[in-house]
């Protein structure tokens, strides 16, 4: 299946992608992701759940490096990324929004990275950008997302150690 061929979604941060037909995701729309990147330099996701209503949100991003990063939580679900292109870095923060942990995930060595209910975070990509799978429970609708007044810059989570 090729990006033209989904329905686009224009109403969030960055451009969704739904397909009302069932599909398989193969190597092929990894590399139209790339090359979508290489020309347009912006987020998209292709969304393998049929609706923002559905109770399961899977979704394949490709998050870019920016220059800020906006720490934020869900109040009611839990994330897993698992990365396909590239590497991640999961940054936490405790209540008061200071550094607690990070992990690297790649898809290779650090498979699967997972962000719990609650936890504040941010996901960076460690290259230009990332391309991963993410699962996460509950209908786009009811999902709360809490954005803080917390900005992090990608220099200083490219030097965590």
């Amino acid at each position: 299946m090729k990006l033209n061929n989904f329905i686009h979604d224009n109403s969030g941060k960055s451009l969704a992608l739904f397909s009302k037909k069932k599909f398989i995701f193969n190597k092929n729309l990894v590399k139209e992701l790339k090359q979508f990147y290489n020309k347009k330099k912006k987020e998209i996701r292709i969304c393998m759940h049929s609706s923002k209503k559905s109770n399961l949100q899977v979704m394949v991003n490709l998050i870019i490096l920016k220059k800020n990063y906006q720490v934020h939580y869900h109040k009611y679900s839990s994330e897993y990324y698992f990365p396909l292109y590239g590497k991640l870095r999961l940054v936490i923060f405790n209540k008061k929004n200071n550094y607690k942990s990070h992990a690297d995930i790649d898809g290779k060595k650090n498979l699967i990275g997972k962000i719990s209910k609650g936890d504040r975070h941010i996901a960076v990509p460690l290259n230009k950008y990332c391309i991963y799978l993410e699962f996460r429970s509950g209908n786009f609708l009811q999902h709360k997302n809490v954005f803080l007044k917390k900005n992090i810059k990608a220099s200083y989570v490219h030097e965590l150690k």
